[in-house]
């Protein structure tokens, strides 16, 4: 069996994988609290994946979600992990900044710093998205740059999407609950909920961000050997399904050059 945690709209629709995350779009996704103990048995699992969340999960527990990631995997099991790489980042920004470049390097920082701080779902980036959207012919490099750095296609219009009835009751309890949170915070002091409170989705922010050395260093901890750097189009699982996981249609990498993967194995 092969694991998908935290897969949002992006999984594999078949028998021999299971697909996670806190809310479920789609009869292929199953619920279950990906910060707690995850719903499967010891050493049942071929391949756990996860793409873009391990930077989601507050500092604190990342060791425990590791750990459980090794409880689900079988001898020998493979965990692939994706996440932004902060190594990419920090050096991607001063290249554009001592070439003189200064949109793209304000871009990166964008990239670095919008998901760590945003107050409003959505935060900085998306109001820099919905600028270029504004002017797209004349805005074309610079929608072209966001793909390359993060998969974001700008380019594509923005559609309205009709959901089946069963789709709108499934994220039914997600809306209730952003309104009751949005009802309570309106009790803090507005200079607190001002600068302290956020409002952005669940999964939304960033609470840490890693580099090559510090991932490997988390894997080796936890006991994980064979920790090894890939990229979107390779992995030591014999039928892992680069696109739509990984890679887009067009061979593109789904998360753009910002991404860093890692793959780790638990001990035969």
């Amino acid at each position: 069996m092969n694991i998908n945690l935290a897969c949002g709209d992006v999984y594999v629709a078949n028998d021999l994988w299971l697909n996670l995350d806190y809310v479920s779009k789609s009869p292929a996704v199953k619920c279950a609290n990906l910060l707690g103990r995850l719903p499967l048995g010891d050493d049942t699992a071929d391949l756990v994946y996860s793409s873009h969340f391990l930077e989601h999960i507050p500092r604190d527990q990342v060791k425990s979600f590791i750990a459980d990631c090794w409880r689900i995997l079988r001898p020998g099991g493979l965990l692939r992990l994706v996440v932004p790489d902060l190594e990419n980042l920090c050096r991607t920004f001063l290249h554009h900044r001592d070439q003189g470049e200064h949109e793209k390097a304000d871009f990166v920082v964008l990239e670095l710093l919008d998901q760590c701080v945003r107050l409003q779902s959505g935060g900085e980036l998306s109001r820099y998205y919905q600028n270029l959207r504004a002017d797209p012919e004349a805005s074309a490099s610079k929608m072209a740059f966001v793909r390359e750095r993060n998969g974001e296609d700008l380019m594509q219009p923005l559609l309205l999407r009709r959901r089946s009835s069963r789709a709108i009751l499934r994220r039914l309890p997600a809306y209730a609950e952003r309104l009751w949170i949005r009802a309570l915070t309106q009790l803090l002091p507005s200079a607190f909920r001002q600068q302290n409170v956020s409002l952005a989705s669940v999964g939304e922010r960033h609470q840490w961000l890693y580099d090559s050395h510090s991932l490997n260093e988390l894997l080796s901890i936890n006991g994980f050997v064979a920790i090894e750097r890939c990229s979107a189009s390779t992995s030591r699982h014999p039928y892992f399904p680069f696109h739509p996981l990984d890679l887009t249609a067009d061979g593109k990498p789904r998360k753009g050059a910002e991404s860093m993967f890692i793959e780790a194995q638990k001990p035969s």
